[in-house]
């Protein structure tokens, strides 16, 4: 993990990745399997000084801390570990409310006569395409498609229709029988407010859609997009066609109203990965800030912060196209946790799903190896919090045992208070309650989808 830009991060945690970051052992890739960097190198995790020079009020809070940690730590292994094989289980979904389809812009003449007789003029025809804000009705020309000037050399409604759809204008040219004669309609070649367009040229064929009622022809449909919200944002496209309603999930709309997705299981897992690695990065800043209880015993927390960091952006053997996560979109930032890019995650979710999988399963497998050694019974987190329990031990019930929600007598309450200044409300259960909520406030619901659509 790089450790420039440790401004996002609090002084304890910036000073250490700084200092030390750059030094850890046994973090070359070894692209075979899956590779993961060892849990200490140097001074970086691994220098009790750091524990044996606290005083004796920093050390009952590097307690706390650290036996936050590690339950923490425990939860995080069990969550990450589900990741490192496919999922099985039925796939998400997500409801979409369809409130208005996207349409192509129609229009059409009053009927006439015989439409290879009655004449509308000759002259020339001009047609130019352009977007129609729904906000103010201004219609504004496209810079990428200039106005297409058409002859018109015989002027009955067959003549006319044969020469706009030999220009090749965007739009398309149809005589239809109608109210007891002959109506040439005029229809834009695709959905979407920026596919309108204007017409002018010959008095009885003139429309501009944000002068209709204006306009010699008459409006079959108004040029809109589709409207729909997905988790209570509103989005909009111009087709109704394979919309993306998640990232690397599509659906089509035929109806307004509302119906339910199945989100792609590759996307889901991404998403998961992310949400989970963020929450336990996003706990050990906050341990290691001011009053988290860590900031004046931040080392192990660091070396735990920075092998999380290369394990999520290490480079892993896959049999599909993608080796790491910024391959699909999902890189590490300054604060230490993951962005999902949802154009460059949706496009490799198209390209390969099931490669997506593989490399979710084999970055998870790899921040799992990552972990182990700091989680458990035996892990080094565990070994710590006994080390600081040695060192403030008092009489009755263990701070250990109170903090882990065991001990209840009295005496075991007032000698907590003692050791953290008269402040004996962080009991084992609020511990528990307060990391819980760390990995729960991760579940995001599906990234914004805006970028998809421009």
């Amino acid at each position: 993990m790089s450790t420039t830009g440790t401004a996002a991060l609090p002084s304890s945690l910036a000073t250490l990745l700084s200092k030390y970051g750059n030094t850890t052992t046994n973090s070359t890739t070894d692209t075979s399997s899956h590779s993961a960097p060892k849990p200490t190198g140097g001074r970086l995790g691994a220098d009790p000084a750091f524990t044996l020079s606290l005083s004796s009020q920093d050390t009952s809070a590097a307690l706390v801390g650290y036996n936050r940690l590690a339950q923490l730590g425990d939860k995080f292994e069990t969550e990450v570990s589900k990741l490192e094989t496919p999922t099985n289980s039925q796939a998400n979904t997500v409801s979409v409310t369809v409130t208005q389809l996207a349409q192509a812009q129609s229009i059409a003449t009053s009927p006439i006569g015989n439409p290879d007789k009655a004449s509308l003029g000759t002259g020339t025809l001009t047609i130019q395409t352009g977007t129609l804000n729904p906000d103010t009705n201004a219609f504004t020309a496209s810079s990428s498609a200039k106005a297409v000037s058409i002859p018109i050399t015989g002027g009955t409604l067959n003549d006319i229709a044969t020469s706009i759809n030999a220009a090749k204008a965007g739009v398309t040219a149809q005589v239809v029988e109608e109210g007891g004669g002959y109506a040439l309609h005029l229809t834009g070649a695709a959905t979407g407010a920026s596919n309108a367009f204007t017409i002018s040229g010959l008095s009885d064929l003139t429309y501009d859609p944000s002068a209709a009622n204006s306009s010699a022809m008459g409006t079959v449909s108004a040029a809109q997009d589709a409207h729909f919200s997905v988790g209570g944002k509103d989005y909009s496209s111009a087709t109704n066609d394979n919309v993306p309603v998640a990232i690397g999930t599509r659906t089509s709309f035929t109806q307004v109203g509302t119906q339910t997705v199945a989100l792609s299981t590759a996307s889901d897992q991404v998403q998961s990965l992310a949400n989970t690695f963020n929450a336990m990065q996003k706990a050990i800043v906050s341990l290691t800030s001011k009053d988290g209880g860590l900031d004046k015993d931040a080392n192990l927390a660091a070396g735990l912060f920075k092998n999380l960091g290369d394990a999520a952006t290490a480079t892993v053997d896959t049999a599909g196209p993608f080796k790491s996560l910024a391959d699909i979109g999902v890189t590490l930032q300054s604060d230490g946790t993951l962005k999902i890019d949802p154009t460059k995650l949706d496009a490799a979710i198209t390209q390969d799903s099931d490669g997506v999988q593989a490399l979710v399963n084999q970055i998870a497998s790899t921040i799992d190896d990552t972990v182990k050694p700091y989680t458990g019974s035996s892990g080094s987190l565990k070994s710590q919090v006994n080390l600081l329990s040695t060192m403030v031990a008092r009489g009755g019930p263990s701070l250990l045992d109170y903090l882990n929600g065991t001990a209840d007598t009295q005496s075991g309450q007032n000698s907590l208070a003692s050791l953290l200044g008269g402040n004996s409300a962080t009991s084992g259960t609020a511990a528990q309650s307060n990391l819980a909520s760390y990995l729960s406030s991760g579940k995001a619901t599906n990234p914004d989808l805006s970028a998809l659509f421009t």
